[in-house]
């Protein structure tokens, strides 16, 4: 297993970022639909928790959450070479947040309404981003940078190019079509409801 996980990480460090090999892609598009599932799956539990109801989270009809996943794979690309958890603790936060901002502002814009809200927490702006849940996403920029993508290269590299680069395929296809299905379903229901997440 180790040496499968030092392999996988060699293998993408060698990479070029402009060049980056289909097998290399395909290692992170495994990787995002993996952790965007994961998202959902927290998101879920946690907000039904809080609400003491089943709650379905996100965006698409899928269970997945690809804010995570498209996060998680932007902290690894970005600050995958830092050695330093606070380093990668600071910039994953801001980085996140970034992300974190301009998905809600995208989606209320677009769609006008809302996922998630930090209304009423401390120093919140806008009700889209607020220094706990950054904080949190700085915590999961170490996880992602030092466990969890290390060990999703790993996995998925012992699979060998071939089923990585068709499963890859397969999700991303699988992304495109949910996420076109949701903006039709999103736009037919006009004014629709605004989901708040109470926390």
């Amino acid at each position: 297993m180790v040496e499968r996980l030092i392999a996988a990480c060699a293998a993408l460090a060698a990479m070029p970022g402009h060049s980056i090999s289909p097998f290399g892609l395909s290692l992170l598009v495994l990787s995002m639909a993996t952790i965007s599932v994961g998202g959902w799956v927290w998101e879920t539990i946690y907000c039904s928790i809080v609400e003491r109801r089943p709650v379905r989270r996100g965006f698409l009809f899928g269970p997945a959450c690809p804010i995570y996943g498209t996060g998680a794979i932007a902290v690894y690309v970005l600050l995958g070479h830092l050695k330093s958890p606070v380093a990668v603790f600071v910039a994953g936060a801001l980085l996140a947040t970034v992300i974190e901002y301009s998905t809600g502002r995208v989606l209320e814009e677009r769609f006008g309404k809302r996922w998630w809200d930090y209304t009423g927490w401390p120093l919140n702006y806008r009700g889209l981003i607020c220094p706990i849940a950054s904080a949190v996403f700085g915590v999961f920029s170490v996880l992602v940078v030092f466990v969890i993508e290390p060990q999703l290269l790993a996995y998925f590299s012992s699979w060998g190019e071939p089923a990585c680069e068709a499963a890859a395929a397969a999700c991303a296809l699988t992304f495109v079509a949910d996420a076109s299905l949701s903006v039709i379903a999103q736009d037919a229901d006009g004014k629709g409801r605004r989901i708040a997440l109470r926390r």
